[in-house]
């Protein structure tokens, strides 16, 4: 057990899933809870020393299921995963942390929504104003902005963010709609602006930010940075796929508050199936007719980001003209589309290690 304690130090925080032979196992508190939540015998062992240590273990040909209902319970998930053939190891197992999935970092299919953005966020606030960074890890998009504080839960809001990081010691932002959030604090010294900016600069290869919009930006450069470095702990490999974050100005785009885009019914519906709702009454619903993730993705963040520019309307609006005249060509466009993967999600799948070999031959 002294493998595993070593490694568990590494993540204190997460339930994690030890791999020994066929099975992940998990241990202590750790195999408490996770045989509570997943509703799986809890055992023991040691018993014959007198001092039993609680474990279960899960198939790891099918722990991805088990581990994204941890993950939707708001768990974070570490793995630990043999690093050599066992029949070749002359002592004890080589293992190494090689990942932890949070709600804000997942990539596996049964955690993601094929036409939904996963966004990690991260919120620094001083003053009356805050930085505002989010990510979508299974995309590769990474971007921020500069608002006032009071406005930072809204713009989650909007977001959908799965997974908030906040400076240690500080207040949550709580949903402005009244839903719960997942929350994850970390050091203050993570959310210094100079730290930030140096990490940003170090892994995008730049000599300035300027060139991304950050000029000026303390409270932007803190929150992507904050990112950035949660990224390089919990995913544990290479984050190529990761986009040069960007930073746009809210005022780009119509701003819509979480009690309109709910009232309005334009994601979600305002009543649940059983009382005559569902997405079949939403205006994304309605509107949604591609048959890629990548374009149902940009859908859904122009429905929810109206665009205010009239030259970006009217290049839109002249775009939809010209294939609606062309009824033939719409309709080979729309079969060739269909059997086009989700070329976004495979990069980083593969990008990570995380892709299987049906992604990869499909």
């Amino acid at each position: 057990m002294r493998q595993y304690h070593s490694i568990k130090q590494q993540a204190p925080n997460a339930l994690l899933l030890f791999h020994l032979g066929d099975f992940y196992e998990l241990f202590y508190e750790d195999a408490v809870t996770a045989a509570r939540e997943l509703e799986i015998t809890l055992t023991s062992r040691n018993k014959e020393k007198g001092q039993p240590i609680p474990m279960c273990g899960v198939p790891a040909h099918s722990a991805e299921g088990y581990i994204a209902r941890l993950v939707q319970k708001g768990y974070r998930v570490a793995l630990c995963e043999q690093m050599e053939d066992p029949r070749f190891a002359k002592k004890l197992v080589k293992r190494e942390l090689t990942r932890i999935i949070t709600p804000g970092t997942a990539t596996e299919p049964g955690l993601l929504r094929s036409h939904e953005n996963n966004y990690l966020a991260a919120v620094m606030r001083e003053g009356g104003n805050a930085g505002v960074a989010h990510v979508d890890v299974s995309t590769g998009e990474f971007r921020v902005t500069e608002t006032a504080a009071a406005e930072a839960a809204a713009l989650l809001d909007t977001l959908n963010a799965r997974e908030v990081l906040v400076p240690a010691g500080t207040p949550p932002v709580e949903s402005a709609a009244g839903g719960s959030r997942c929350h994850t604090e970390l050091d203050g010294w993570v959310f210094d602006p100079d730290y930030g900016g140096r990490i940003l600069r170090e892994h995008f290869k730049l000599l300035s930010l300027d060139g991304c919009g950050f000029a000026g930006k303390k409270l932007a450069t803190a929150a992507a940075g904050a990112i950035l470095h949660y990224l390089r702990e919990t995913q544990r490999s290479a984050l190529d796929h990761v986009e040069r974050p960007s930073y746009y100005d809210r005022s780009q785009a119509m701003v819509l508050d979480a009690v309109t885009v709910r009232n309005l019914e334009l994601v979600e519906p305002l009543f649940t199936a059983d009382l005559g709702g569902g997405r079949e009454s939403t205006l994304l619903s309605l509107l949604d007719e591609t048959v890629t993730g990548m374009g149902g993705r940009l859908l859904r963040r122009r429905l929810l980001r109206p665009s205010v520019e009239r030259a970006e309307i009217e290049a839109r609006l002249d775009a939809v003209e010209e294939i609606t005249r062309d009824p033939i060509g719409r309709a080979e466009l729309r079969k060739s589309l269909e059997g086009v993967l989700d070329l976004e999600r495979l990069l980083a799948k593969a990008t990570i290690g995380t892709a299987g070999p049906r992604e990869v031959l499909g």
